[in-house]
């Protein structure tokens, strides 16, 4: 028996890509200590003002209690970044410092911030710890098969923009999907065929039906829901059977089998009478029910409430 020990050359491409990526990369603040879904997420700051808080309308926004609804101000110039705390409930340290009320502290790497229980860690521009951490957190925010927002992504984005709409007035719909008979494709071919189209279709609906600003996401199993900010339901309605009518008549092929898939939708809009994100998503997924029982492949928009 050989036993080959040879050292392998390695591939420098990667690093010369990562330090390319760091070289572009804006400072950030990092939340290191706060909400679950949000710890390791980071902010760029792109400035030249952005505003720290706990209101919606915020550029760097946290629902927590300790924050102020505008707690305090980011200021960006050159890549260099101060924080002044604006006359907030709690206050705002920098270390061991606790900030004066409208006095500016420039940041410097590494610094970190405290507010209440939370705290964020500033990364300069061009920090490669910048680069690694953002692509740790996305990847974390992705469904490991269709390559998509998983579940938690879309809760935390969900609540995120139903309290945006709510603060602002805008518009906010949300389309609700799932597979007609996806257990007979698996029953029958196997289940790499559920997986194949699973990962088919949701290529097929990011690459044709996602608009800008859209949220694409598998809610579970065979479950997928589009957030749709700033749309109307009747934008939303038009989406929804886009999708749908791409998916009636793309091919499906799995080990030489031609596939028939089908989707049943339903759309909902933000109203009045709703107190969450959650309530949205409910009457999308009711409406999607109605269309199976409808006779599936089919959109049905939810009555106003």
């Amino acid at each position: 028996m050989v036993n080959d020990d040879k050292t392998l050359v390695a591939d420098t491409s990667a690093i010369r890509r990562i330090m390319a990526e760091a070289e572009n990369a804006a400072p950030a603040l990092l939340l290191l200590s706060g909400p679950s879904e949000l710890v390791g997420k980071q902010w760029p700051l792109v400035g030249p003002e952005l505003v720290l808080g706990r209101a919606p309308s915020c550029e760097i926004y946290v629902d927590d209690p300790k924050l102020s609804k505008n707690h305090a101000r980011i200021l960006v110039l050159d890549g260099r970044v101060a924080l002044i705390d604006l006359n907030s409930t709690n206050g705002t340290e920098v270390g061991n410092d606790l900030l004066r009320p409208q006095q500016p502290r420039e940041l410097q790497n590494n610094d970190l911030v405290q507010i209440g229980n939370l705290v964020f860690k500033f990364l300069e521009r061009g920090s490669l710890e910048s680069v690694g951490i953002q692509k740790t957190f996305e990847r974390s925010q992705i469904d490991a098969l269709t390559q998509i927002f998983n579940k938690g992504a879309y809760l935390t984005t969900a609540a995120e923009l139903y309290k945006r709409a709510r603060a602002t007035g805008a518009q906010l719909s949300v389309i609700v999907f799932d597979l007609d008979f996806f257990k007979k494709v698996n029953d029958t071919y196997g289940h790499q065929a559920g997986d194949y189209v699973l990962k088919a279709l949701a290529q097929l609906v990011h690459d044709n039906c996602i608009n800008d600003g859209a949220f694409f996401a598998r809610y579970g199993g065979e479950e997928f829901v589009v957030l749709l900010p700033n749309s109307s339901l009747t934008v939303a309605a038009d989406c929804a059977e886009s999708i749908r009518a791409w998916i009636e008549h793309f091919e499906f092929v799995f080990g030489g089998a031609r596939l028939a898939v089908t989707i049943s939708a339903g759309v909902a809009p933000l109203n009045d009478a709703m107190e969450s994100a959650h309530d949205l998503f409910e009457l999308a997924d009711q409406a999607s029910y109605a269309s199976k029982r409808g006779g599936r492949n089919r959109v049905t928009v939810a009555q106003p409430i």
